[in-house]
């Protein structure tokens, strides 16, 4: 399975949680399975009762903005990077994939009479594109195209006017780029000079993959280029992954930067020359630090410089991956939000508003939301008849069907009920209204609900909304036309706030369509200025050295093997456009779908991997897929899944196959079931919709028993979050929930429920977590050992661990072969070629060890107890240690005798392992566990290996195996 974007999970915290709510059962069951040859449908089961239709918010949005999708040539991935037009209406289009598109007949009323010819390819990674009008000597105008690549902008030429590009002229290669994978280019804005600008992200390193870097000059910086001389200027710095941009009519440049390091939520900037906008990696190449080859701090705040604030912050609910923004100038052919600016949002797939006002100067404003299910949007920009045009592209980023094409959104002509401006008093907000309020509408305090909220400012992934505190809105008021509200409350700046109107209605009987705007609170109008940023900076958290130790990942690589059930596939899936109760199954990796899935053939029989082919058979009855359980049991965990529903779709995550929490494709999703059949519902809604990709994450404690196995404390479901928002906390369980009745146990399998209705499942993680006092910790200051799971039988509780490895030298070991093994701040290091290190005891027999160890990138190495020493392979049973080598046998295997095939570690990550050997009467009996969990349990009944050296292996040039503890315990 293709692993998910890793990211520090946020709590979304409020200021008061809704007190928990319970109902009953459900009602009775529906009924669905259709037979289609080349669908999905959404499987239900008795018991359940289904939301038949959409959110309400999706279906009505439809009736003002439509959404339809150009229809690309056959086999063709638009994964749009770009967009403008040509002079003579066509649009040009540039993907990631290095290739430009002409389309013509874009604006045709059926999308697929659009008609798509390949101007260009072999680009790299065409993340910005724009048109200039060059006047010519003839006073001719020429269409002068111009393509961001990843190491360069360029021009494409087509000399003879055949609609292909014929030269590809460098404009500027003056910035730097190191090879970093994250080291995208975008652009490309235009200003009123004709000057084209550029944003360069940072890049990220390993094992500091969450923190941002910039290894090569003007990375993290908005660099301008003059498209003629290729003259390149250093503008502005402190961005991390800044993908869009937008001017306004007055010519001010915007730029959407992306919400991670330094960042709490993705803000949107007007670029000022010379400033800082709060990501410190870019300073490296500024005056100050470059005159002095210093480089900033990772990880500590710079409290004395001065940042600029962003005009807004998108709400994070709302925006994670924000795309580029553009200004409605169409003069009301969109509807009624002239000059407000709409920008495009990548994971969430849709477009937002937002409506800014100068404030002391400075921008600042409103977020709404507009049009969901867009698709993965990256890109926006206005066709001259007012349609939005939305470029979609998620390959490697996440984000919602469809992840690639072109979208068109355009205004049916019926006027929407939304808020259409909100400005800022000094003392509260003035609303105003697209439509008055109906006659019998007296709105008052009870219907304006106000709270304000910041964030941290630190090297942390994101941050959760921090002083999260409701405002007492003191007076509402209307004006006499009744499109004017206004209420007064003590708004404080350098705060968001966040208001949602309840109970309104037009004259047309309308509600409201979007009830919600979170307004950027900069400065207030009048008063004292403040000097005071919205993110705040607060002393960082703690360092650590990769953010995956103690996971263990179950579904990467191959993601079925940890596994038992039936009528489950590995394919990719998405939402059928069509019928959003309905899962198209595609040959691929992206996900684990209850259904069984077969892969197209060609005429010979072979399966052929075609994205248009789809097949699925759908089962019901006694043919309906099984759980999908793990084959390891765990006790006090984190547990990560990603899900996805259709409309009417239901699963539930199942804690030690016995305490569930609900997925539904309702405002239920999240519910925990408890033992008398009733529900705790979610204290906030959290399912965004058919086909929308969550991520669910879950602090669970296992039932606690003595010595005799009585039950001494019930299991705890401590927190519950999906996208980050959270939903419960401290959820006792005294018993199974419904239906999942039977024995407690300290220890137990995970599960994803199959028979209840349609599921999409991806990135199922666990990471035992229990009370310290229960386990050893990592130096990541948390726990690595299984709660609740009785200590081996084989481990004398007073023998104590004894240290092999010293921490400072190799005095005593024995190496073989020609690796270089070295220990430098207290790591051991192997390198270089094949060789092996082993113990200066050679004598070791009933044992148990235990390591951190740490693999490279196509990295392979080995843990080996009893150990024969000599040149070339040594005799003795190996615990592999391989992450992505090109050998299939992974970590958690006994080489040639137990093999694990599924990456449970990534690269570059420490991980805990630990090898029992001991001789049993069936044979010499293997356990080894990873981060904790015992993943190999095997007898070898033919004793092959009696007594030997532990040793570390250093399999081949190009791996590096690094080891920071190594003790070991006998058991005789």
């Amino acid at each position: 399975m293709k692993p998910a974007s890793l990211f520090v999970p946020r709590i979304l915290r409020h200021a008061a949680l809704a007190a928990a709510r319970t109902r009953g059962a459900p009602g009775r069951a529906l009924s669905a399975a259709l037979p289609c040859a080349l669908l999905f449908v959404a499987l239900v089961a008795p018991g359940f009762a289904f939301v038949q239709d959409a959110p309400a918010t999706a279906a009505t949005e439809a009736e003002f903005y439509s959404v339809d999708h150009l229809s690309p040539p056959e086999g063709a991935l638009l994964e749009v990077g770009g967009m403008d037009w040509l002079s003579d209406g066509r649009l040009l289009v540039s993907t990631r994939r290095g290739q430009v598109w002409i389309v013509t007949d874009s604006l045709a009323a059926d999308p697929a009479d659009a008609r798509f010819s390949l101007f260009a390819e072999g680009l790299d990674e065409g993340l910005g594109l724009t048109v200039l009008r060059e006047p010519q000597p003839d006073g001719s105008v020429r269409d002068a195209i111009y393509v961001v690549q990843r190491g360069e902008l360029s021009q494409l030429i087509d000399s003879d006017g055949d609609d292909r590009c014929d030269t590809v002229r460098t404009v500027s290669q003056d910035f730097g780029i190191s090879g970093n994978y994250h080291e995208f280019a975008f652009g490309l804005p235009v200003d009123n000079d004709g000057q084209l600008y550029m944003t360069l992200n940072v890049g990220f390193g390993d094992p500091k993959w969450w923190i941002g870097q910039s290894f090569a000059p003007w990375r993290g910086w908005a660099i301008r280029i003059d498209p003629k001389t290729g003259l390149t200027t250093p503008v502005a710095s402190g961005f991390r992954s800044p993908a869009g941009h937008g001017r306004n009519a007055a010519g001010d440049l915007f730029i959407t930067d992306n919400q991670g390091d330094w960042l709490p939520a993705c803000p949107v900037v007007a670029l000022k020359e010379g400033s800082w906008y709060g990501h410190p990696a870019s300073l490296r190449w500024a005056d100050d630090y470059a005159s002095v080859g210093a480089m900033p701090p990772e990880s500590e705040p710079l409290v004395d410089r001065v940042r600029t604030r962003p005009a807004a912050w998108l709400p994070y609910k709302w925006a994670r991956s924000a795309g580029s923004l553009v200004e409605d100038s169409s003069a009301g052919k969109f509807g009624p939000f002239a000059g407000q600016m709409f920008v495009a949002e990548m994971t969430n797939g849709q477009v937002l508003r937002l409506q800014l006002e100068k404030v002391r100067g400075e921008w600042q404003g409103s977020t709404f939301q507009f049009r969901q299910r867009i698709g993965s949007a990256l890109r926006v920009l206005f066709a001259p008849d007012g349609t939005l045009f939305c470029g979609l592209t998620n390959r490697g980023w996440g984000g919602v069907a469809p992840g690639d094409g072109i979208a068109r959104v355009r205004w049916t002509g019926h006027m929407p009920f939304e808020m259409q401006t909100v400005h800022l008093l000094n003392n509260g907000f003035e609303v105003t209204f697209t439509e008055p309020l109906a006659p019998d509408v007296t709105p008052t305090t009870a219907d304006v609900s106000l709270l304000q909220y910041d964030y941290n400012w630190w090297w942390e992934y994101g941050s959760p909304e921090q002083h999260t505190a409701p405002v007492e809105v003191r007076d509402v008021s209307l004006s006499p036309d009744r499109r004017v509200l206004t209420f007064h409350a003590e708004v404080a700046p350098a705060m968001m706030a966040r208001c949602v109107l309840s109970n309104m209605r037009s004259a047309s009987g309308a509600p409201l369509l979007h009830d919600e705007f979170d307004y950027t609170v900069n400065q207030l109008p009048d008063g004292p200025l403040s000097k005071q940023y919205i993110a705040k900076a607060v002393p960082p958290p703690p360092p650590r050295a990769a953010g995956s130790e103690g996971w263990l990942f179950l579904t990467w690589v191959d993601a079925t093997a940890l596994f038992a059930f039936e009528g489950w596939s590995h394919c990719d899936a998405e939402l059928d456009p069509s019928d959003d109760a309905t899962l198209l199954l595609k040959a691929g990796d992206g996900a684990l779908v209850n259904a069984t899935f077969h892969a197209p053939a060609d005429a010979t029989g072979a399966v052929t991997d075609s994205s248009a082919g789809v097949t699925a058979a759908v089962r019901s009855g006694h043919d309906a897929p099984s759980d999908y359980v793990t084959l390891h049991s765990f006790g006090d965990s984190r547990v990560h899944i990603g899900f996805m529903l259709p409309a009417q779709g239901r699963s539930a995550l199942l804690l030690q196959q016995r305490y569930a929490i609900e997925l539904s494709a309702d405002d239920s999703c999240g519910s925990i079931l408890l033992p008398d059949g009733t529900r705790i519902l979610p204290a906030l809604p959290c399912w965004r919709g058919p086909g929308e990709w969550h991520d669910l994450d879950v602090l669970f404690e296992a039932p606690r028993f003595d010595a005799a196995g009585h039950k001494t404390g019930n299991a705890r479901i401590a927190r519950v979050l999906v996208d980050d928002i959270l939903l419960h906390e401290n959820v006792e369980m005294p018993a199974p929930s419904a239906g999942r009745e039977g024995p407690e146990s300290p220890l137990g399998p995970l599960a994803i429920a199959g028979r209840l209705g349609a599921v999409a499942v991806r990135d199922i993680r666990v990471r035992p977590a229990p009370p310290v006092s229960d386990a050893a910790s990592t130096d990541a200051g948390e726990p690595t050992l299984a709660a609740g799971a009785p200590t081996s039988a084989t481990s004398p509780a007073d023998r104590p661990w004894i240290p092999i490895f010293n921490g400072e030298n190799l005095d005593g070991w024995k190496t073989s072969g020609e690796a270089t093994w070295a220990v430098e701040d207290g790591v051991l290091t192997g390198s270089g070629k094949m060789g092996h290190l082993f113990s200066p005891r050679g004598d070791f027999r009933d044992f148990e060890v235990r390591a951190s160890l740490k693999i490279s990138d196509k990295g392979n190495s080995g843990l080996y107890v009893r150990a024969e020493y000599g040149d070339g392979w040594p005799s003795g049973y190996e615990a592999q240690v391989n992450s992505t080598h090109t050998d299939p046998v992974r970590t958690g295997s006994l080489y040639n005798l137990a093999i694990v095939r599924t990456q449970l570690i990534p690269a570059g990550t420490w991980f805990d392992y630990e090898v029992s050997v001991r001789d049993e009467p069936e044979g010499t009996h293997l356990v080894i566990k990873v981060n904790g969990i015992v993943i190999t349990d095997y007898v070898d009944s033919e004793r092959l290996h009696a007594t030997g050296h532990i040793a570390l292996q250093q399999h081949n040039d190009g791996s590096v195996v690094e080891c920071r503890r190594l003790e070991v315990r006998e058991l005789r």
